[in-house]
């Protein structure tokens, strides 16, 4: 038996959770291994999964429906929850569901790259047309989207950690940052409802690379539906467009060619939502929250980001402005 612990976690709760495991499953465990927080990848005589912990079973079992609904509706795209007829497992406040694991090709999926740009925002697009279509069965369970709350709760928690920021980053850039997330979410609040004139999606609600996933085989899969919530397809599209653009250097033009984005550039709402700088608010919040500006390591990247794209960030703000007629 080899059972793998991440030394930077609890080790005592681990070795707890495993002996658990052994009573509760079915197949011998050859291999734990903690992949982050209360994610493990669990190996066994007959399979590997991902072990991963909610703390509702209401949560995990939407999770295990939305998964179960997708496959059915014949999307292959995605993975499977196993053990979904059984007691769900449930150890220390946590109920543990168990996913497929998908063998990674050895190539990951990169925004860097245009191909995989393209066929992000492919699966992206075929995700919300199953999803616009199971809907109305979830409706009822789910969280509407509502991004201008989202934006200025971020944009709120920024603002409180300025002192902090302000301690790396010049000030002049800081005040742009909050200059463009107000006139962003001002504009964007009073017209966000041109978006909402299709039908509603599910939308997965964190289109960060590393949900992208390339199988072995060499399909590409979406995965990770914790953040899962009803709403137009564009607030999806919109935070694509979020993660592509610093790997298109801030080019408006850009983004024109990329296909099922570009229908939305003609609306008024999506141009401003455009202009919201969610990305640099977000990495910033993040950092300060887990105490991670004390670390030079973790520190770099995003000063690195915030200084560096700065100009270009300026420019693609008064390209889109200049759209909008300011």
């Amino acid at each position: 038996m080899n059972i793998n612990i991440n030394r930077g976690g609890d080790d005592y709760f681990f070795n707890r959770l495993f002996s658990y495991l052994t009573r509760k499953l079915e197949d011998e465990i050859k291999e734990m291994t903690q992949l982050r927080g209360n994610v493990y990848l669990v190996e066994t005589s007959k399979q590997r999964f991902i072990l991963k912990g909610y703390k509702d079973i209401r949560k995990l079992k939407i999770q295990e429906a939305f998964a179960s609904s997708l496959r059915k509706s014949g999307f292959d795209q995605s993975y499977r929850f196993y053990n979904q007829d059984k007691d769900p497992l449930h150890f220390e406040g946590s109920f543990y569901g168990c996913i497929e694991f998908i063998e990674h090709h050895e190539k990951p999926f990169n925004y860097g790259m245009p191909s995989d740009r393209a066929e992000g925002v492919e699966l992206l697009n075929r995700f919300h047309d199953y999803t616009t279509v199971l809907h109305p069965s979830y409706a009822g369970m789910l969280p509407k989207t509502d991004l201008a709350r989202k934006w200025l709760h971020r944009k709120t928690e920024f603002t409180k950690n300025l002192p902090i920021v302000s301690s790396y980053i010049n000030k002049g850039i800081t005040e742009k940052l909050l200059e463009w997330a107000d006139f962003s979410l001002r504009n964007f609040a009073d017209l966000k409802k041109e978006l909402e004139t299709e039908s509603p999606a599910i939308l997965h609600g964190d289109v960060a690379h590393h949900n992208f996933l390339r199988s072995k085989a060499g399909k590409l899969m979406i995965i990770d539906f914790d953040l899962i919530s009803s709403g137009s397809r564009a607030y999806d599209m919109l935070q694509y467009a979020n993660r592509i653009l610093p790997f298109l250097d801030w080019q408006f033009e850009s983004l024109v060619k990329v296909k099922h984005l570009n229908k939305w550039l003609d609306s008024e709402a999506f141009l401003f939502g455009l202009l919201y700088p969610a990305d640099i608010l977000r990495e910033w919040n993040r950092l300060v929250r887990d105490r991670n500006h004390l670390n030079p390591y973790s520190l770099a990247p995003i000063v690195e980001m915030t200084v560096s794209q700065f100009q270009q960030r300026t420019q693609f703000q008064e390209d889109v402005k200049a759209r909008l007629g300011f």
